[in-house]
């Protein structure tokens, strides 16, 4: 994939998510202060909150396009994030697996000071 591809697709997934955040929040603020202005604009499911998110998340989406600094950075991004080198699924499985090993270790651990402590705290009140 491209790195202009790449970041592309950055911007179109950032303007899905704004569109998707402002018409809920939309939706809250016109069903807190005037629920009847949340228009049904095309059947039931599909009203002015919605329409008012997708402009925003249209606008936002173009406005991350079209800013030449942003657009410049994002590709620097794309350029540095190729030249990872990302672990091979065994070398994950291995470190997940220490993880959680290690965590349910000191849950134990904690478990037991919790035990000891509190059998102290009562055997002393």
């Amino acid at each position: 994939m491209s790195q202009a591809r790449m970041v592309n697709m950055a911007f179109m997934a950032a303007a899905l998510l704004l569109w998707i955040i402002s018409s809920r929040t939309i939706a809250g603020m016109l069903e807190l202060v005037r629920p009847e202005w949340d228009l049904a604009l095309i059947g039931a499911e599909f009203q002015l909150s919605d329409l008012l998110g997708i402009a925003i998340g249209f606008g936002g989406g173009l406005f991350l396009w079209r800013h030449a600094v942003l657009y410049q950075l994002a590709n620097e991004v794309a350029a540095e994030v190729r030249k990872i080198t990302w672990p091979e699924s065994t070398e994950v499985r291995w470190a997940t697996t220490v993880v959680i090993i290690t965590t349910i270790l000191i849950a134990l651990v904690l478990w037991a000071f919790d035990i000891i402590f509190s059998t102290l705290t009562r055997l002393f009140i």
